[in-house]
């Protein structure tokens, strides 16, 4: 059955790609499509900020405000109808499958031309457009405002950057490089000499002088060829340590925000990129250099013996080129593709092996299962996609130096039959084609290998490209902190002053999303040195995002957060990490010793404190009946406790390094009601300013104040004794915890 009516007038309009990174940012993507489209490359990074990209992804009206920013008319319309749609100019943006952002770059009578962020450009059916068109479409225009710019992604820029403090050793690489072509050169002049004087001249005189020269010359090329595979060897082992080394460095310093929407396997899957990277470098990079001039060298050598010859020899090199350049985008879109789905795939494995227990208990490792190979499907369809035009490059160059040899052959002979040519200069000349391939083929090698590079570099960019948390200055403020409220700790034979306690909140306003209403709204509490506060509310009211720009974690849109009268920018780090702690609701406990799960490895921490720690949350007695005690091995995730010794043991971990400022979110909620009072008891003895985020009545009931959020707001404060007899939110969330206990 007849769908549409096809519009002649209306044909593809090809668009740059740009895939996203993450599921959640599509609609960032599709609008970087549209604007490279119209010409102004704007990175993925700045897209996302800009369309206010948060874990739960962007939505139309997002793109709409963030397009209109950028200089572009942008309009969103519902279109119910496809022959409707066909009259909107090309490339537009539509909502896809109810899930998804892509970009339509035309149609035909069979197919419709699609720019998907997701797996880049490629064409359906009009039966499957219409299954999958929900009927949104964002269209776009530039107006007076619109400028053009950017630069895309240099890959040779970026590699060359990478290559900073490695200058000497391949300098020395370049050198033996260039040498070593002027002794490939050598040997062809070596064979000319053989036939035309001694063979063909019988001058039997020079034989000896020659093959001593040839030997002279072999050895000379094997020591060279030996230095210069020792050096490129410590250059990609040096580059590799440094890659992964500043990578894994710069991930550690990226806020908490850049981890909410992104696979922990997936970023994981990046780090080993570097290797990648640090092999292509030093085991190519430092030689196209030299294949390039010796390109050129070789064919100017090749046309003093004979133009007709060269141009035949130069004619094949071409060819490849051509071919090169004819696939270049297939090959740099279906890499990215494919890194794409490989990182999704080792994101799933991992996600599913940490939530085994949760598959055996519900018997849903089949629903697993399938999951995992359809995404894996997905990588290998890629990679199948890619082999094809490997497959190209790989017979091509093959085929054309075969052809050329065998040209090589008739019109050399025709043209030592004509007299233009001796049979020596022939064999020569034979010889200086082959280093005159090698070159080329490296040349077409290396193209390739980089487009397939392109796609690795793009990945680590876009974690690089991310602004780490900004540097807190360390020691200036040292002596700004009142010294008569402040108790002392030693580091490094050093002394701090530690935070007395006190916390302000002044106006605090916080959001997920820019472009969103924000999820806290003018918050202000005050905390005295040593009291408890517990904020409360129903699931999804703010208390733990509140808990989280109190530890630091995120950092607020507007208002500010004091410590002892001081903003945190105004405190060094060593003072804050010493005062502050945190404990989340999910311990993060690793594969090792006790005591390195306490003490982070920190060598700094006295086991004093870490003994002390482990009493006051009550797990000291635990660790002891370990076998080894603080020196037993843990499991990953410590699945070797139980889930309330994990919760203690986290607890522990925040006291090791004795905080007068602690936040507890929902940090006691596995542990039974004595054990919990044991916790508290100690807690108040210390006398550390306690803010806790919790559900339990038992928990909250015996804090100085209680603050009542609901809806990013607070909307009752007091003690648990002054808002019980009150009719309101608390009321009625204590009228629930009561009955939930019953």
């Amino acid at each position: 059955m007849k769908i549409f009516n096809f519009n002649q007038n209306k044909y593809r309009r090809r668009t740059p790609t740009l895939l996203q990174m993450e599921e959640t940012e599509c609609g960032a993507a599709a609008l970087g499509i549209i604007l490279a489209y119209y010409g102004r490359i704007v990175p993925l990074a700045e897209l996302r900020q800009s369309c206010g990209v948060s874990r739960n992804g962007s939505n139309a009206l997002n793109i709409l405000v963030a397009a209109a920013n950028y200089g572009l008319e942008a309009e969103g319309l519902k279109i119910e109808k496809l022959e409707v749609l066909q009259k909107q100019e090309c490339p537009y943006i539509v909502f896809w499958d109810l899930n998804h952002f892509l970009v339509v770059e035309g149609f035909d009578r069979q197919k419709v031309y699609l720019n998907d962020p997701a797996t880049g450009p490629r064409s359906v059916s009009w039966q499957e457009f219409d299954r999958s068109f929900t009927g949104i479409v964002l269209c776009f225009e530039p107006n007076a405002e619109f400028c053009q710019g950017g630069h895309k992604p240099n890959t040779i820029l970026s590699l060359w950057k990478r290559l900073r403090g490695t200058s000497g050793a391949l300098v020395y690489c370049l050198i033996a490089g260039l040498l070593l072509t002027l002794v490939n050169l050598v040997i062809p002049i070596f064979s000319q000499v053989f036939i035309d004087e001694i063979l063909v001249q019988d001058r039997q005189d020079w034989l000896r002088p020659l093959l001593l020269g040839m030997s002279v010359v072999v050895f000379f090329q094997g020591g060279l060829t030996l230095l210069r595979l020792r050096y490129l060897r410590l250059i990609k082992i040096k580059l590799a340590v440094v890659f992964s080394s500043n990578f894994i460095w710069h991930l550690l310093r990226l806020p908490v925000s850049f981890y909410l929407q992104r696979y922990p396997g997936e970023i994981t899957s990046r780090t080993y990129l570097n290797d990648r990277v640090a092999d292509v470098l030093s085991g190519q990079l430092a030689t196209t250099a030299i294949d390039t001039v010796m390109v050129v060298f070789y064919a100017s050598i090749m046309s003093q013996y004979d133009l007709v010859l060269t141009a035949v020899v130069v004619s094949f090199a071409a060819i490849n080129a051509l071919a090169l350049i004819a696939i270049t985008r297939q090959r740099v879109d279906t890499n990215q593709r494919l890194i794409n789905e490989h990182g999704k795939t080792e994101a799933i494995e991992i996600a599913g092996l940490q939530s085994i227990e949760a598959f055996k208990a519900s018997g849903t490792e089949s629903n697993f299962f399938t999951r995992w190979v359809g995404q894996y499907t997905k990588a290998v369809n890629a990679q199948q996609e890619l082999e094809v035009t490997n497959q190209v490059l790989g017979v091509l160059p093959v085929f054309t130096s075969a052809l050329s040899s065998a040209f090589l052959l008739i019109v050399g002979g025709v043209r030592v039959m004509d007299g233009y040519m001796t049979i020596g200069m022939l064999i020569a000349f034979q010889a200086m084609m082959s280093n005159f391939q090698s070159p080329i083929n490296n040349l077409v090698n290396f193209s390739s290998t980089l487009q397939e590079l392109e796609g690795n570099i793009i990945r680590l960019d876009d974690v690089l490209a991310n602004p780490v948390e900004q540097d807190r200055k360390k020691e200036s403020a040292i002596r700004s902190i009142p010294v008569a409220t402040s108790s002392v700790f030693a580091s490094a034979n050093r002394q701090y002053y530690k935070l007395d306690g006190r916390v302000e909140i002044k106006n605090l306003t916080y959001g997920y999303s820019s472009l969103e209403a924000p999820t806290i709204r003018n918050f202000n509490l005050t905390v005295e040195p040593g009291h408890r506060v517990a904020i409360v509310g129903a699931s999804g009211s703010g208390k733990s995002t509140i808990a989280t720009l109190i530890a630091g974690l995120y950092q607020p849109w507007s208002g500010e957060i004091l410590f002892d009268g001081k903003p945190r920018a105004e405190i060094p780090e060593e003072i804050l990490t010493h005062s502050v702690a945190m404990v989340d609701q999910d311990p993060i406990l690793f594969g090792g010793t006790v005591q390195e799960n306490l003490s982070l490895w920190n060598p700094k921490v006295r086991e004093s404190d870490l003994i002390r720690a482990c009493q006051d949350a009550a797990i000291a007695d635990t660790i002891q009946s370990l076998t080894n005690g603080y020196e037993a091995q843990l499991l990953e995730g410590a699945k070797n406790l139980s889930g309330g010794q994990q919760q203690r043991l986290e607890i522990a971990r925040a006291l090791v390094n004795n905080p007068s400022i602690l936040i507890l979110d929902e940090a006691t909620s596995s542990l039974d009601a004595e054990t919990e009072a044991i916790v508290n008891r100690h807690l108040r003895q210390r006398g550390c300013t306690c803010i806790i985020v919790a559900h339990r009545l038992s928990t909250i009931r015996n804090c100085d104040q209680i603050v009542v959020i609901d809806g990013g707001l607070v909307v009752q404060q007091g003690t648990h004794e002054e808002m019980q007899q009150v009719e309101g939110v608390y009321s009625r969330l204590i009228e629930d915890l009561s009955a939930e206990a019953v």
